[in-house]
C-alpha cells in the first residue's frame, strides 16, 4: 500500500493510484477524479483496456457516460459498476465540486466481487442498487466512510483479502487466470488455437472460462491486449512509423492494423496518436503503460 503512487500533475483533476506487487494481479490501479479543478466541458473518449470498473461518486451531476460514442450521456449515479468494454465510449466531465474514487479491475479480480457470470454487463454499466449485492453494498459504505484516498484503498484491499483464498481454491479459475497472465505477458501476439494448445485444453473450454469470468471470448480479449500493447509500444518507441509499429506487433496487413484501430478507438491509427489528450486521457494511457514497464 506505501508503494501506491501518482503518476499525474498537481493541477489535473485526474490522478492515478498503482497498488503493491500483491494485488496488481487483481487491481490495475486506482484513480480520482475531482471535477473543482475542471473549468470548462471536457469530452473525453476511453478505449477498451480489458479492465473492468467500479466508480464511487461522493454526488451527481458532473460526471456523465455513454455506452458508446454514438449514444447519450446518462448521468452516473452514487457507484456504478463496469462491465467489459468491446467499444469506445465517451466520458464528460463538468464543473463542479464532485470527487470520486475509482477502480480498474483486472480480469482476475473481477471474480472477488462478483461471484457470478458476466455475460450481460458487457459494454454496459450498472449502478450497485440494480445489482443487490449485499457485500458490494458494504463495500460501498466503508469506501464513502474513508475521507483519503489511502484509506479507500485500505478499504478495498481489506475486502480482496477475504475473497481471495476461497477464488484460489477453484480449479476452473486459477486455469482462467492463467492463460489470461499468459496473454498479457504475450501482449496479445497469440493466437487462439496456439494458446488453447499451450494449457492442453480445447478452444471450447477456454471459450467457456472466457464467457463466465470475462464475459467475452478469448479472441476478443486477445484482439483488445493487443491494441494496448499498441499504445504501449507508440508511447515507448516514438520514432516507429505507424507501418512499423503494426508490424511490429504481427499485423502485417496494414488494412487491418487500421480496421483494429477503429474498431476499439473510433479513429485511425494516425488520428489516435495525433489526439490532443486531456487530463484523464492522459492518465489512462499512462495505465496502459504501467502494464508493460
Amino acid at each position: 500500500m506505501d508503494r501506491c503512487k501518482t503518476e499525474s500533475k498537481e493541477f489535473m483533476y485526474c490522478k492515478e493510484y498503482y497498488p503493491d506487487q500483491f494485488f496488481s494481479r487483481y487491481i490495475d490501479s486506482y484513480f480520482t477524479v475531482d471535477t473543482s479543478l475542471v473549468y470548462e466541458d471536457i469530452t473525453d473518449i476511453v478505449v477498451p483496456d480489458g479492465t473492468f470498473g467500479l466508480l464511487f461518486i461522493d454526488s451527481q451531476n458532473s460526471i456523465k457516460r455513454n455506452t458508446s460514442t454514438e449514444g447519450q450521456p446518462i448521468t452516473l449515479g452514487r457507484t456504478s459498476l463496469f462491465g467489459q468494454r468491446t467499444k469506445p465510449v465517451n466520458y464528460y466531465y463538468s464543473p463542479g465540486k464532485t470527487t470520486s474514487f475509482g477502480i480498474k479491475i483486472n480480469p482476475e479480480g473481477f471474480p472477488l466481487f462478483l461471484d457470478y457470470s458476466y455475460k450481460e454487463l458487457n459494454n454496459i454499466f450498472v449502478g450497485l442498487d440494480g445489482i443487490a449485492d449485499r457485500g458490494l453494498m458494504e463495500l460501498e459504505e466503508q469506501v464513502f466512510e474513508q475521507p483519503s484516498v489511502k484509506g479507500k484503498i485500505k478499504v478495498v484491499e481489506s475486502f480482496l483479502l477475504k475473497r481471495i483464498v476461497k477464488l484460489n481454491s477453484d480449479d476452473d479459475y486459477m486455469l482462467y487466470s492463467a492463460i489470461v497472465e499468459y496473454i498479457k505477458i504475450k501482449k496479445g501476439e497469440i493466437r487462439s488455437n496456439v494458446l488453447a494448445a499451450h494449457f492442453n485444453i480445447n478452444y471450447k473450454k477456454m471459450e467457456r472460462l472466457f464467457k463466465f469470468y470475462m464475459g467475452i471470448a478469448p479472441k476478443t480479449y486477445i484482439r483488445i491486449i493487443r491494441f494496448n500493447a499498441a499504445i504501449h509500444l507508440r508511447g515507448q518507441l516514438t520514432d516507429l512509423n505507424l507501418t512499423q509499429l503494426g508490424n511490429e506487433l504481427g499485423f502485417f496487413d496494414q488494412s487491418h492494423f487500421i480496421r483494429e484501430f477503429k474498431s476499439f478507438s473510433s479513429l485511425t491509427p494516425k488520428d489516435f496518436f495525433g489526439k490532443k489528450l486531456s487530463s484523464s486521457e492522459e492518465v489512462l494511457m499512462g495505465i496502459i503503460a504501467q502494464r508493460w514497464s
